[in-house]
């Protein structure tokens, strides 16, 4: 159940608590007033995404924080489990949301940062929201399944997930079936091409540094002239004799200077070892030809190194992950056939499984069907929809689906003697808006850990019916906290706590307050909502009449 949700710098409210209690509480307000923007502060805290433009003008920030207590509902005590949440049995659960001016936010559980998925998922325990729109899911023949699966889950959930596991594998195997089948296809031809490509690659015998070795070659090679000339040049430069001018020199000056006489004989190694190195060069140049033949070969094996590139990968190293994997795909190819009927008899055997899991989805689905069909009757009958026929059609799909293989549809007859037609093309959307109320009061009698939001629920309808409405909320409100925006004075009168929203200019800023009222005030919003801002005497007597009359259904 919320106990408590404060608003901080969002939208129109700048700061504001308000405090719910059990049952049936109602909120109204002019057009504008801000009903709206409450809706999307407890969307938000159930973890839809936040814009920057909620927060107030002026403000760097927004703040929305929900307290709720937690302690009759089981389930949500093996989800914070699950989560590493830790949470007592006695403590409430709070749960904020923080807003930024770059959009971001920060979301929390008793203090515990969290990411926005662990919000969603929580919000999924705590808050059923009904939007002013939300009927219209009805007019979508795929949402029907998903209806009259809510009405199941507790006997619906292990059987529907052991089918997704066995449908996500059947479809895996499906999937390698086909591709084995495209493989067999010019089986021979492939296998025959593959052997090619692997013994062409093996023949190269391919050396990961082979074609860095040959480029040198090829570059040594074609400069072979070159490089002579230069040798012989080199030689004629190191046989001048300027180092022995040099040599005599310092020979007729080292008497005068001993420290000369090491010089001397630096010179005297160096001499000698330019004299070895000289011997060396010349030898080198000569032995140097030019060899064409060879030249010839080395460029041809550049060249098919190349046409390998080009047909197999732009690397030594890429034609050999591809030699791998052509070695790979001439195995599967070799063992093709084998793993064909292997898959086959697996399809078979998942087909089988999958085949007793959607019989048994599909009893679970008849079975809730008739239960709905009578239910539904009975709730739409107090609804003011009389004498009408509800069927749920189930067909089977031509193939597995996700969802098993039943194809689920509303059809109903508005009128005696009508022939049953899709929902989709017959109602209207205030009938929509009751067929909804019926399924959400329906779904309060099986599960009642959560609080149901109803937002203009009342659309499309007035009256007699909308009393009949809020009758049923009422009904609902006994195993749900229910929250209700409406603009209805019958649903409103039959509210068990009334708060008014109400949107003021102070200072040239507007704010929107809301205030729960007490039993006179809501006497006059009865009467505003009966007759309009002109509230007389009449129109507070019919609100007092409306709401005495109201009373029997707390």
């Amino acid at each position: 159940m919320l106990l408590t949700l404060n608003i901080s710098n969002f939208a129109v409210f700048e700061k504001q608590t308000i405090e719910f209690d059990s049952g049936f509480n109602v909120f109204t307000g002019e057009t504008g007033s801000g009903k709206s923007i409450l809706i999307e502060a407890l969307s938000l805290i159930l973890g839809e995404r936040a814009s920057k433009d909620l927060i107030r003008k002026g403000k760097s920030s927004a703040l929305l924080e929900a307290i709720f207590d937690v302690s009759d509902n089981s389930d949500f005590y093996g989800f914070l489990q699950d989560n590493n949440i830790e949470m007592s049995v006695e403590d409430y659960l709070i749960i904020s949301r923080e807003i930024y001016e770059n959009g971001k936010s920060i979301s929390k559980i008793n203090g515990r940062t969290v990411p926005l998925s662990i919000i969603k998922e929580a919000g999924s325990y705590l808050i059923d929201i009904y939007g002013q729109f939300g009927h219209e899911s009805l007019f979508k023949k795929e949402n029907h399944i998903i209806l009259l699966d809510s009405l199941i889950q507790k006997d619906l959930t292990p059987n529907l997930e052991a089918y997704h596991k066995l449908y996500t594998e059947y479809n895996r195997i499906i999937k390698e079936i086909e591709s084995l089948q495209g493989k067999l296809s010019n089986k021979d031809l492939k296998i025959e091409q593959l052997k090619f490509e692997i013994n062409e690659i093996d023949e190269a015998d391919l050396n990961e540094f082979e074609e860095e070795d040959l480029l040198k070659q090829i570059k040594k090679l074609s400069n072979i002239q070159e490089i002579q000339n230069s040798l012989i040049e080199i030689n004629s430069i190191l046989s001048d004799n300027s180092l022995n001018s040099v040599y005599n020199l310092l020979n007729k000056v080292k008497g005068y200077d001993d420290s000369l006489s090491d010089f001397l004989s630096k010179l005297d190694i160096l001499l000698e070892e330019l004299q070895y190195f000289n011997y060396d060069l010349r030898d080198y140049s000569e032995r140097l030809d030019f060899d064409g033949e060879k030249l010839d070969i080395i460029e041809k094996r550049m060249s098919f190194i190349n046409r390998l590139k080009r047909k197999y990968g732009f690397s030594i190293e890429k034609i050999k992950e591809y030699r791998e994997s052509a070695d790979k795909e001439l195995d599967i190819l070799l063992k093709a056939e084998s793993n064909l009927n292997t898959m086959i008899k697996e399809k078979s055997e998942y087909n089988k499984r999958l085949e007793e899991y959607s019989n048994i989805i599909s009893d679970i689905r008849k079975n809730a069907a008739k239960i709905l069909e009578a239910k539904i009757l009975n709730e739409l009958d107090d609804l003011n929809m009389k004498n009408i026929e509800f069927k749920v059609a189930i067909n089977r799909k031509a193939s597995y689906s996700y969802d098993g293989v039943d194809d689920v549809e509303f059809l109903i007859s508005t009128n005696v003697g009508s022939d049953l037609n899709s929902v989709q093309k017959v109602v209207s959307g205030g009938e929509a808006s009751r067929i909804m109320l019926a399924f959400k009061k329906i779904v309060s009698d099986i599960e009642s850990a959560q609080t149901m939001v109803f937002d203009e629920i009342d659309t499309g309808i007035s009256g007699k019916t909308a009393q009949m409405a809020g009758i049923k909320m009422s009904y609902i409100s006994a195993n749900h906290q229910i929250i209700c925006v409406t603009h209805s004075p019958q649903i409103a009168s039959i509210s068990k706590n009334h708060f008014l929203i109400e949107k003021k200019i102070i200072n040239n800023n507007t704010y929107s307050i809301v205030n729960k009222l007490n039993e006179e005030n809501k006497i006059y919003e009865i009467a505003r909502l009966l007759s309009g801002m002109k509230i007389t005497e009449k129109s507070l007597s019919n609100a007092r009449d409306l709401i005495d009359s109201s009373e029997q259904f707390h």
